[in-house]
């Protein structure tokens, strides 16, 4: 099967093992009780809101019983040249971390962890953030 339209190969060059011990660090981290940080909405939104610029509308926020900062955006305007998930992805960052992961879970949903595991710098603890952004 093809991975995009003009794919002639239908493979890639390699396996992507040698990232795989910062990813499985990144999932032990997540895994620790109390890894997520509290007060989302201090720690993030103000950057969240800066990011949205006139691009966005922040139209709601709320943090879940599971730990997940949930946040719903529009876009303010027309959506003309709009790369969603690459415009998703360039909100998000500006709640990056040392480690960042951004994933589509669904058509306008869009799933975040990012923190700080153990020995990266500046050396904070390590802590971490799960944002689920949707847009509308």
């Amino acid at each position: 099967m093809r991975r995009w339209d003009s794919d002639e190969r239908f493979t890639g060059i390699a396996d992507a093992s040698a990232m795989e011990p910062r990813v499985s660090a990144l999932l032990d981290a997540m895994s620790r009780s109390g890894w997520v940080t509290e007060r989302p909405e201090a720690h993030l939104l103000p950057h969240l809101r800066r990011a949205c610029g006139s691009e966005w509308l922040l139209t709601r926020e709320r943090l879940l019983d599971d730990g997940v900062y949930e946040v719903t955006v529009s876009l303010s305007g027309d959506r003309e040249g709009v790369h969603v998930h690459r415009d998703v992805i360039r909100l998000l960052s500006s709640i990056a971390e040392t480690v960042f992961f951004v994933r589509q879970a669904a058509p306008g949903v869009f799933e975040c962890v990012t923190g700080v595991l153990d020995g990266d710098p500046p050396g904070y603890a390590s802590h971490g953030h799960m944002v689920r952004l949707i847009v509308t």
